[in-house]
């Protein structure tokens, strides 16, 4: 008798002292704790509780943020198309067919100025003239003429001084007809990817995504990525009106590169009591509220604790890492969730129930399915 109540004086105590200490334990059960940081020299930031105040102040911020991108250097006006090397030019002077080459010939159709594999072959021949690495180009009479950096009106009015002492007013007809000095590169989730040519038609953002074919279903336009001279710059296409901008006013220059990266680049990540853990993308226009990322993993009705949801949002840079809490049990709590905006790298973690974890406790300590029945048992000596 005596033994058996030293057994359950000393059995009691201990498994107390058990579950006491599984509340910091990884397994089983594993608590969000966000009064203490495990290997963390310096306390953690408080934690913010999720209002429907709080969300609106999230999305002006988040809102402002994507306003204030550096992109004033990508608008502008577009300018006359200026010649350079390797583009083809259409040279006819009038009432002198003699002057006209007739084995220099390109197919413009199919080649956008590339000449064809048989000269004289091509389905759509005119008289050309390549610009040379130098910027010239050889014509009767004018020799080596510099047309590179010029527009197609100011080389036609330079040929033509160049002809005056030969011709008497003549009448030139000068124009572009393949366009391969410049070029921008269009890749990530389009239909299209490749190289496009930049001709007189102002090249933009818009321009170079629609000869791309468009985004894929898969393609978030809202991190459409260009560079520039080195330079990398983060564009939010959907977004673009929200500043009294557009696409068609960004425009490319040569060797732009353009990028539309795949959704799975942008994600948070769900974690805790829920059906489909894992990463969860943006929407195809980069937004993303927590009501919705719970929404798409389901938090399990079971196990889940609706009052302990919490956000972890790293920091980088000057921006210190930030934490939130959110009772989804109250009606608060739900309209906050629908308008508290994630974003990119956001954690969001689902806490399980206290009556399931002391239950996954207990299963361990005593083995089986019925750890209720078997500490009851215990206690009463049995």
């Amino acid at each position: 008798m005596r033994s058996r109540f030293l057994t359950r004086a000393i059995s009691l105590p201990a498994l107390c002292a058990l579950l006491v200490l599984s509340g910091c334990a990884l397994a089983p059960g594993m608590k969000f704790d966000a009064s203490t940081g495990i290997g963390m020299s310096a306390a953690l930031p408080p934690v913010a509780e999720i209002t429907p105040a709080l969300a609106r102040r999230e999305a002006q911020e988040y809102a402002g943020a994507a306003a204030m991108a550096p992109l004033d250097a990508l608008i502008g006006e577009a300018s006359p198309y200026r010649i350079g090397p390797a583009d083809v030019l259409s040279v006819i002077v009038w009432d002198h067919p003699e002057l006209v080459v007739p084995n220099l010939t390109y197919d413009v159709g199919a080649t956008a100025g590339s000449p064809p594999a048989v000269i004289g072959a091509a389905s759509m021949n005119v008289p050309g003239y390549v610009v040379a690495h130098d910027g010239t180009i050889q014509f009767p009479y004018a020799r080596d003429l510099k047309v590179a950096g010029l527009t197609e009106g100011e080389a036609r009015a330079l040929l033509a001084r160049r002809l005056a002492p030969y011709i008497h007013d003549p009448q030139i007809s000068l124009r572009v007809v393949g366009y391969r000095s410049r070029k921008v590169y269009v890749g990530g989730e389009v239909r299209l990817p490749g190289i496009q040519p930049v001709t007189d038609v102002p090249m933009t953002l818009a321009n170079a995504l629609h000869g791309a074919g468009g985004a894929l279903n898969g393609g978030d336009l809202s991190h459409v990525e260009l560079v520039r001279a080195g330079r990398r710059y983060l564009i939010d296409v959907p977004h673009l009106a929200d500043r009294g901008l557009d696409a068609s006013r960004i425009l490319l220059g040569d060797s732009d590169e353009v990028r539309v990266p795949p959704a799975t680049d942008y994600t948070v990540q769900v974690m805790g009591e829920v059906e489909k853990p894992g990463a969860v993308p943006l929407r195809s226009d980069g937004r993303l509220t927590l009501a919705q990322a719970l929404g798409r993993t389901t938090p399990s009705q079971v196990t889940s604790d609706p009052q302990q949801i919490y956000l972890v949002r790293p920091g980088s840079g000057s921006q210190p890492t930030r934490l939130y809490h959110l009772d989804a049990l109250s009606p608060q709590g739900l309209a906050a969730a629908q308008l508290f905006p994630l974003q990119p790298d956001d954690i969001v973690y689902v806490d399980v129930a206290g009556v399931v974890r002391w239950n996954r406790v207990i299963s361990q300590l005593v083995g089986g399915t019925t750890a209720a029945s078997s500490l009851e048992r215990m206690a009463r000596g049995n």
